[in-house]
């Protein structure tokens, strides 16, 4: 009886076989190969928004905007009641004229002493030019003495008939005295009037200075003046109206926000382990969860200086107590790209998925 012919063998299971093997290896290749973007869903719209707050206290008056209201930079928002502030000037530009009158005053004593000095001066002069003719007269009446002395002791002449000159010796020495007296007495006044412009310059810089004081006090009266007239730092809109008329406000307390809705970015927090390949000015996709099925797009601008926990509250500390190994994120600005309608209807604080379109340049690797 013949034998049957053999079944050849099955190639299914090769077959099946085969394809298991070229789909590990492609997962395998597919893993190991360089991602070409990286995505996180760790990632929140922001804008460098402003907080109002005013540099004087005093009672709001009058709030001059609304809610969500748009602003534009050095718009008035809240007033503040100016009349405690207005009095502060009036007071200040009064010490202001009474410190100009000083000055004023310093200076035309100064100028009456100019002229009592110039007398003075004057009676010095006098003084001398009275003392050399005195001195001058003494002299030729003690020689009219002496010569009459002589002609006495040789009998030329009687005793009375010199008396007169000796008198006019005697005279002549007394006017000279009383002129080196009036001398002294005119180099004194002098003196004094010297010390007396030392003292009248001293009180004309003493009233100068007043004046600078006075006009510094002026100055800061008039800037708390203008300060009462709280005004928009940049263009945006408000927001976080905490405000109202007849609040009580002081110096650095919140009265509200200005957001900057022209200028929002995405800060993405992305694994440390995302960012080896990644480089500023890269492009970026930036799917926001209030507009669905719009895309956004956007690049790269800038990596923080530190990871995310480095600027918390309490930061990371990896040396104390049991170490527990922890994948930090690294916070990405996501600058958008300008001229996309949807970006009007963006606001800060919104949630959103950013993917990153990798490129591995070393170029641009090194100017990360």
């Amino acid at each position: 009886m013949p034998t049957a012919p053999r079944a050849p063998w099955s190639r299914r299971p090769v077959s099946v076989a085969a394809v298991a093997l070229l789909v590990a290896v492609a997962g395998a290749l597919w893993i190991a190969a360089p991602k070409r973007s990286v995505s996180t869903d760790n990632a929140y719209l922001q804008a460098d928004s402003s907080v109002v707050a005013p540099k004087v206290r005093g009672l709001v008056a009058e709030v001059l905007v609304r809610h969500d209201q748009h602003e534009h930079r050095g718009d008035p928002l809240v007033r503040i009641d100016a009349e405690e502030f207005d009095a502060r000037v009036a007071s200040a530009a009064a010490e202001l004229q009474n410190a100009l009158s000083g000055v004023a005053a310093a200076n035309a004593a100064l100028v009456a002493l100019d002229a009592e000095e110039k007398l003075a001066a004057s009676n010095v002069h006098a003084a001398r030019t009275s003392i050399r003719s005195a001195e001058a007269q003494q002299s030729l009446a003690e020689a009219d003495r002496k010569r009459f002395d002589a002609l006495i002791a040789s009998g030329a002449v009687a005793r009375r008939d010199a008396e007169q000159y000796r008198t006019a010796a005697v005279t002549a020495q007394a006017n000279a005295e009383h002129s080196r007296a009036e001398f002294a007495v005119s180099r004194g006044q002098a003196s004094v009037i010297r010390a007396k412009r030392l003292t009248l310059q001293a009180n004309l810089a003493q009233a100068e200075a007043a004046v600078a004081n006075a006009k510094a006090a002026l100055d800061l009266a008039r800037q708390d003046q203008t300060n009462t007239l709280v005004r928009a730092p940049i263009d945006g809109v408000v927001g976080d109206r905490q405000v109202e008329p007849g609040d009580y406000v002081k110096p650095g307390s919140r009265l509200l926000t200005v957001v900057p809705l022209d200028a929002l970015y995405v800060i993405a927090n992305f694994k440390e382990t995302q960012t080896a390949r990644m480089v500023v000015g890269q492009d970026a996709r930036v799917d926001v969860d209030a507009l669905p099925g719009q895309t956004l797009h956007g690049h790269v601008e800038s990596f923080a200086p530190g990871s995310g926990s480095q600027f918390s509250l309490l930061p990371f500390e990896p040396g104390t107590g049991n170490f527990t190994k922890i994948v930090q994120r690294v916070p990405v600005r996501i600058r958008f790209d300008p001229g996309q309608a949807a970006l009007a209807r963006l606001r800060p604080g919104l949630s959103s998925t950013v993917t990153v379109k990798l490129i591995a340049s070393p170029s641009m690797q090194a100017a990360r």
